[in-house]
């Protein structure tokens, strides 16, 4: 088999080249390859635009040259893109300028063993030589289309890119070939229609719940016509000006409001929910009608809903719109199993329903979206176990034609969650059909992350826990008393984690490993443990140290410490309120 040779012995006859119309992510693309070939094979390969005469074997950049490599990727996606030997050259190309920053990456990583675990933890081979097989021909597209990894370490820029994430979150810009951009990233149904603003001169905008109408935990009354136009003509102004977004929300509100009745029972709501046998029924009909006149003026944008809580289940009549995402939100589930496995176990339990809806919404919908999560949101801090669950899970929904995925964690500043970066790095590889298995990405992460000989005890941390939780039920807002937490795991994570510490290059990382055991140890604490809010106030210092700011969802950090003095496992929470902040 031929082998040509790029660099060998700090030598080479290539250059780097790019389109002299290329754009500035293209650019960037080049310096990034140099920067990395550089710090692996400690030889800089020269970059110039084909503006020059070529003078020998290039790596080809985009679409330098003029090359007509692009025909391989017809009928792909716009990020879709090729590493391609060709006449002792490399094309790495792509669809778009966010594609051919991809394929760098890609090249990097097939040839150097580049990786990005987090933004301050890279690496590359350090290698003497670098060849490539002649014809060598690789061509990559992705499952989902939209991948969001929505933790708080995995917003950063470079993160993102390098990892191959096109997330709304992430501080994403030209320079990396942009994102795909929403306005109005989620609940929106009060930002199209303020109940403070409408609900006194029209009461009938609004839900209808045991004949009254509501202004407080509401909707909109979705078969009003005059909330039809409001809505309409609010989501116009919207894409006029914010024309660099793709995706528009059109989606019911929260309100903290967990399981509780807030979707309008109007006489004409409740006949469009009655023959769809679901309340979504009112929803996808009223999104339709938004998208089929949107599309007459923006044919290219797509509108936004939820299949959340009251609206999970899918309808049965109407059919969503092809312009129209539906994002399924599984917040009902348990996390310690597979939502397959759950469902085989028992076919009524709540995760085997939402795979029921799952199924349902796949066959119906051209656009489906999942709205997944991977923390304890009441404690962020406990540990939360579900490494193997993400990726089956994953597995699953692309298996049914899932089209974008949001993982989301803890999002505060700072982070600080059960193993956010792990979570973040692994969910980031598997959105993106990385071939390796859980078990090889896990490992190699924590080698890099943690040190050669601190992983070794941190991967037996790390699969006690695994192993542990499947004899249980784990939820998103679990509290410290929970019978999986017992005595004898948390001295033995003690026991894992302070070896780690012992033998780690990177104390830090390992100490964010810690205050999870910390945490659940503390709350536990018998109210009358000597000197115990001492040790919650030490703990808090810990917490600031680590710039963790945080620890229960959207609350003021002195607020979760003071609940966890005055309360043993932090239950009563007396006088709590949410720091409602939206992240767009």
């Amino acid at each position: 088999m031929n082998v040509i040779s790029i660099v060998d012995n700090k030598k080479t006859n290539y250059h780097i080249v790019h389109s002299v119309n290329s754009t500035e992510c293209e650019r960037y693309a080049c310096s990034e390859l140099q920067k990395y070939l550089y710090e692996s094979l400690e030889f800089p390969i020269p970059i110039f635009s084909d503006k020059c005469l070529k003078r020998g074997p290039e790596i080809i950049i985009g679409r330098a040259r003029n090359n007509n490599e692009l025909s391989k990727l017809i009928g792909k996606s716009e990020e879709a893109f090729l590493i391609i030997e060709k006449d002792n050259d490399i094309i790495i190309t792509g669809n778009s300028s966010r594609a051919i920053l991809y394929a760098v990456y890609k090249f990097l990583e097939e040839f150097v063993g580049f990786r990005c675990f987090t933004k301050d933890c890279e690496k590359v081979d350090k290698l003497d030589s670098l060849s490539i097989k002649k014809d060598y021909l690789l061509i990559q597209d992705f499952s989902f289309e939209y991948r969001e990894v929505y933790f708080r370490n995995a917003f950063d820029a470079n993160f993102a890119s390098k990892n191959m994430l096109n997330s709304n979150l992430a501080n994403l810009g030209a320079i990396h070939g942009n994102k795909v951009k929403w306005y109005n990233f989620h609940h929106s149904f009060s930002d199209l229609i303020n109940p403070n603003e409408y609900f006194e001169e029209h009461p009938e905008y609004f839900s209808l719940i045991d004949d009254k109408r509501r202004k407080e935990h509401t909707e909109l009354c979705l078969s009003n016509e005059e909330v039809f136009n409001l809505c309409l003509e609010k989501i116009r102004s919207w894409i006029k000006n914010n024309p660099d977004c793709k995706i528009f929300s059109v989606a019911q509100d929260e309100w903290m409001g967990h399981f509780i009745k807030m979707a309008c029972e109007c006489e004409n709501c409740k006949k469009i929910d009655d023959e769809n046998n679901s309340q979504s029924g009112s929803i996808i009909t009223f999104v339709n009608r938004i998208v089929e006149e949107l599309q007459k003026e923006f044919p290219d944008k797509l509108i936004h809903t939820f299949a959340y809580q009251y609206s999970r289940k899918a309808p049965t009549k109407v059919k969503p719109h092809n312009n129209v995402i539906v994002r399924l939100c599984n917040i009902e589930c348990s996390w310690s199993k597979s939502i397959e496995e759950l469902t085989s176990i028992d076919g009524t339990c709540e995760t085997a329903k939402f795979y029921n809806d799952l199924i349902n919404w796949s066959k119906i919908t051209n656009r489906l979206y999942i709205w997944d999560y991977a923390v304890n949101f009441r404690n962020y801090l406990l540990p939360f176990p579900n490494l193997f669950v993400i990726a089956k899970n994953i597995s699953l929904y692309r298996k049914n034609n899932v089209k974008g995925v949001l993982m989301q964690g803890n999002f505060s500043y700072g982070g600080g969650g059960y193993l956010d970066e792990l979570k973040s790095y692994l969910t980031a590889r598997l959105l993106r059909d990385d071939a390796k298995s859980v078990n090889e990405i896990i490992e190699e992460f924590c080698f890099y992350y943690y040190g050669d000989v601190a992983s070794k005890y941190v991967l037996e941390y790390i699969y006690l826990w695994e192993k542990h939780v499947r004899n249980y039920n784990m939820w998103l807002y679990d509290n410290a008393d929970h019978e999986m937490f017992n005595e004898e795991i948390i001295q033995e994570s003690f026991r894992l984690l302070n070896k780690a510490l012992e033998f780690t290059t990177n104390k830090e990382r390992v100490e964010r490993l810690l205050i999870s055991i910390e945490y659940l140890y503390l709350v536990r604490l018998e109210m009358d443990y000597p000197n115990r809010n001492k040790l919650i106030d030490d703990f808090k210092e810990k917490i600031l140290k680590l710039r963790i700011t945080e620890i229960f969802e959207r609350t003021e950090l002195n607020y979760s410490i003071e609940i966890m003095k005055k309360s043993r496992y932090a239950i009563d929470r007396k006088d709590w309120y949410s720091l409602y902040y939206i992240m767009r």
